[in-house]
């Protein structure tokens, strides 16, 4: 069972509450305190829940049809409409449980209501229910209930009804509903101080008086056993509802949290900080780097646009080598002792194929044989020779080799 507060202001930053713990055995509570008190105390409740004065509330119960069910909300006023005095523009009309095709409601003036919610509570205090008081006074079967509280009565005649009103006006209130009941009450169980029951009895309407029930308890004695009746079968209409249903509970958020966000705040702004001027200097290392390629590129290359010297470069250097990775410089290196080494043996012409790295040459030599030498020597050395044509010249022989790496 969650633990449960109700508050009354009862005076300039003073106020009496009832907490009931979690503990169903023990009894609920009764503190007085000012506003720290009351806020350390609500600190430790988890439903927070302000008493409406029930004069301020009509309760009323309102039939609807089926089909109105899901827009209650929009045609409650209007059904209403023509109960209230005042205009229901300045009605704030909230909703309780609904039945089969009965919903109870609960109606108290907008600007009351604003009032009761300014001034009520301090600022701090996030509440979580504002209910009339009615609702906490304990309910027989086919009994009513009047609560004697100084010079008011409240009185409960059924679950969504009641009303409460100075001693003379309740008299004749009380008056009126035993001439428009269908069915007098059984008992009427008057809570007061012995001392009161007299008066309180001299008050009652004649009808009233023989089927009287005294019980001699204060206001928040009653309130309590009717807590207890509440927490079995919860059946209040918490006014908080549309533009007064309580917004998420930011402030306390806030004093819970408030150390913990301020230090992960300037964690993460000490992170940013760091990874900006880290970045700040890879930048500059990026611009020192990319000033010392171009000048290197430059170096090589003196003339013509440079748009981006690093790849410009590769392709230079890419230029000069084969798909094996053999530049063609290596190549001629070893094949020109092989062709210098073979005696009367001339080169008469030289290709390079850079895609498929492979060097073409025609060769004049004195015989054949000084072509086969030749051939065999470069195999030697691990290059693929490859004799693609011969054919004799003037008592020599041309060749063709095609050589690759």
């Amino acid at each position: 069972m969650n633990s449960i507060i109700l508050i009354k202001p009862c005076g300039i930053d003073n106020y009496e509450w009832l907490v009931a713990g979690n503990n169903a055995t023990a009894a609920p509570e009764l503190m007085v305190g000012d506003s720290e008190r009351l806020q350390a105390q609500c600190n430790q409740t988890n439903t927070v829940t302000l008493l409406a004065h029930a004069e301020n509330i009509s309760l009323k119960t309102v039939a609807f049809e089926r089909h109105e069910r899901k827009l209650l909300r929009q045609t409650i006023p209007y059904s209403l409409e023509d109960d209230c005095i005042d205009n229901i523009e300045e009605q704030h009309i909230a909703l309780g449980n609904m039945a089969e095709s009965v919903v109870p409601v609960a109606i108290i003036k907008r600007d009351i209501l604003d009032q009761s919610l300014a001034e009520a509570l301090p600022e701090t205090l996030e509440i979580n229910q504002l209910v009339s008081e009615l609702f906490y006074i304990p309910l027989r079967n086919n009994s009513w209930s009047v609560v004697v509280d100084g010079d008011r009565w409240l009185v409960r005649s059924a679950q969504y009804e009641g009303f409460a009103l100075e001693m003379d006006a309740a008299t004749f209130a009380l008056q009126l509903m035993l001439d428009e009941a269908d069915q007098l009450p059984e008992q009427v169980i008057i809570y007061c101080q012995q001392a009161q029951q007299d008066a309180v009895a001299a008050q009652l309407p004649e009808l009233l008086r023989g089927i009287a029930t005294w019980q001699y308890q204060d206001y928040w004695s009653v309130i309590a056993a009717g807590l207890s009746q509440y927490q079995a079968t919860p059946d209040s209409i918490n006014l908080l509802q549309g533009d007064y249903a309580p917004s998420l509970p930011w402030k306390r958020w806030w004093q819970t949290w408030k150390v913990a966000t301020v230090l992960l705040a300037a964690a993460i702004i000490f992170q940013l900080l760091g990874s900006y001027t880290q970045l700040s200097v890879l930048e500059q290392n990026n611009l020192e780097l990319r000033t010392e390629i171009e000048q290197v590129y430059r170096s090589v290359i003196p003339r013509g646009a440079v748009m981006d010297p690093e790849r410009q470069l590769r392709r230079k250097v890419a230029a000069l080598k084969g798909a094996s990775g053999e530049g063609f410089v290596a190549m001629l290196s070893q094949i020109g002792p092989v062709l210098n080494a073979v005696n009367g043996l001339s080169l008469q012409s030289l290709n390079y194929n850079e895609k498929q790295s492979e060097v073409r040459i025609t060769i004049l030599a004195s015989d054949f044989n000084d072509v086969e030498t030749a051939r065999a020597n470069l195999a030697k050395l691990g290059l693929k020779a490859e004799l693609t044509g011969s054919n004799a010249e003037g008592g020599k022989t041309r060749a063709r080799l095609r050589i690759r790496g």
